[in-house]
């Protein structure tokens, strides 16, 4: 009997969605963009407010966000995919307008709300893109915090300086 019961809370657990989720929500901006996007993963257009932009119209899209983590990358590498079919490639008209030989990085903020109160940010991060790749549909972003950021110091640690890095090398 008490297995029963198990279950069916396990399969109501897993099938009932939360009543309060965070939701997160991608800016992405950059000097050579015409406009800046913003993005979120719930199936409709929306309004969130923000501490540094303001009101921001949020367009759908879907997406998938890893957060930051150390595996094989020693700046803390967000892995970012977003699926774009239903941006009507504006978004990739935009990238495509970035130049090539460009030393400003694209920037990207990632903003956290609740789903009961979408004014009030909770939490944010502040990244710059150091790839951008692209499938049919998908953008692949990976960024990483400014390097102003990483390094509280703004020195670079190189194998000179800290000999124990020449493994990693």
């Amino acid at each position: 009997m008490s297995t029963d019961i198990e279950a069916r809370l396990r399969e109501y657990y897993a099938t009932t969605p939360p009543a309060v989720r965070p939701v997160g929500v991608l800016v992405i901006s950059h000097s050579a963009l015409a406009r800046r996007f913003v993005f979120w993963p719930e199936p409709y257009a929306g309004q969130v407010v923000s501490e540094e932009y303001g009101v921001l119209d949020v367009q759908y899209a879907p997406m998938m966000l890893d957060r930051a983590g150390s595996e094989a990358n020693l700046d803390q590498e967000y892995r970012i995919t977003l699926d774009t079919t239903d941006v009507q490639d504006d978004f990739r008209d935009q990238l495509d307008a970035i130049p090539l030989n460009t030393s400003e990085r694209i920037r990207i903020d990632i903003l956290t709300y609740l789903s009961d109160d979408l004014t009030a940010q909770q939490e944010s991060a502040t990244l710059q893109a150091e790839t951008v790749s692209w499938v049919v549909g998908t953008a692949t972003i990976t960024a990483v915090v400014p390097r102003y950021n990483v390094l509280s110091t703004g020195e670079l640690y190189e194998p000179g300086v800290v000999p124990m890095l020449r493994a990693f090398y």
